[in-house]
């Protein structure tokens, strides 16, 4: 769940906020980083179309995990999220950062841009201008993703997406279109490759082909999801405000631990967690799209990633999300491609990724 910022009832809901529900904490904060692996990607998105340069978006879009020194994996919709739902392949401008911090906050990422002098970032005002008084201390660390994709000599991927969640063709309006609708069968999978290796944490390992189909009682299992989504009150029978930009909502960036109770559902695709607040469950919420699932076993949070957060929510009070399960073949093909090109980024888009289709490997 990223950025689902033009969709009709996120207007509705923004309209009818309120904001004291968004500030409750929902998931225990990872301050003591037991889970350093786990990532949140911010990203930077200006709109080029008018006369003026226009910044849209410069906060928390999705978060993910490290699965090889240079590889964030995350979920496809967040991804493909501007040329499928935005703007199309051209006409705007799209630059990502990643952090494992505990905490990275939206002000944090905006003061980092200005800083750095990124291109446009004089127009960060208003909304998104940089409060310097209110930056995180100790400062946390952005690391820069790779391009993955260019149009015209603009950066356009800001990652690479699995080749099957994508039709192969645009549209006439030059948008990017799902190859399946339904997040619960689809392959949300997708790639972000940071310039330069991760040389101070761990990478993730993930389940293999087929292992999930040998874990006894998988039906049932206790589930731990790790994120930087957006926290906000358990509450349940009323809406709990509205959508969009997570400190547009009273909410900012942690890295938190979310246990969503046991699998209810196990699927071929995919994996779906109670998260029922009634019954004592945390729920994820927008920004923990791609966020990595782990199994319990015997009381114990074991370290090996066995979905990403795909799916829609229910008022972020949870509604069984669907966890795209990573012990497929297509997976595994998909993200041994691009960890084995992860220093060529070009080849990694021309030989991996739904990119390709698009002519956004060529600028590269």
């Amino acid at each position: 769940m990223g950025r689902f910022k033009f969709v009709l009832v996120v207007m509705a809901a923004l309209a009818t906020l309120h904001s004291p529900l968004a500030v409750a904490s929902d998931g225990e904060t990872d301050f003591d980083n037991r889970y350093p692996a786990a990532a949140g990607y911010f990203e930077y998105y200006v709109v080029l179309t008018g006369d003026v340069p226009e910044v849209q978006f410069a906060e928390l879009s999705c978060s993910g995990s490290l699965v090889s020194d240079k590889v964030i994996m995350t979920a496809a919709h967040c991804t493909s999220w501007n040329y499928v739902q935005e703007i199309g392949i051209t006409g705007y401008f799209d630059l990502v950062w990643v952090s494992f911090d505990p905490v990275a906050t939206a002000n944090d990422f905006r003061c980092f841009l200005q800083e750095e002098n990124v291109p446009y970032s004089e127009y960060m005002t208003g909304d998104y201008a940089c409060d310097p008084s209110a930056r995180t201390t100790p400062r946390p660390t952005f690391r820069k993703a790779a391009v993955a994709g260019m149009t015209n000599g603009v950066p356009i991927a800001h990652g690479l997406t699995h080749p099957n969640f994508l039709r192969p063709d645009l549209t006439k309006d030059g948008l990017a279109v799902q190859a399946e609708e339904n997040l619960q069968n689809a392959d949300d999978l997708g790639v972000v490759i940071l310039e330069q290796p991760v040389t101070d944490i761990e990478p993730l390992k993930y389940r293999w082909p087929g292992e999930l189909d040998t874990f006894p009682g998988l039906k049932g299992t206790p589930v731990v999801s790790v994120g930087y989504g957006l926290n906000w009150a358990k509450a349940y029978g009323k809406r709990t405000g509205g959508l969009g930009p997570q400190t547009d909502l009273g909410g900012d960036s942690e890295k938190r631990i979310a246990f969503l109770g046991p699998l209810q559902g196990v699927h071929t695709n995919s994996l779906l967690p109670r998260q029922d607040p009634k019954k004592g469950d945390n729920t994820v919420c927008f920004g923990d799209s791609g966020s990595p699932l782990f199994l319990v076993e015997d009381g114990d949070t074991r370290p090996i990633v066995s979905g990403v957060l795909s799916g829609w929510t229910n008022w972020c009070q949870g509604s069984k999300d669907p966890y795209y399960r990573i012990d497929q073949q297509q997976a595994e093909d998909f993200l041994m491609c691009v960890i084995a090109n992860q220093d060529d980024v070009k080849r990694a888009c021309t030989e991996c990724s739904a990119e390709q289709n698009f002519g956004l490997c060529d600028g590269l």
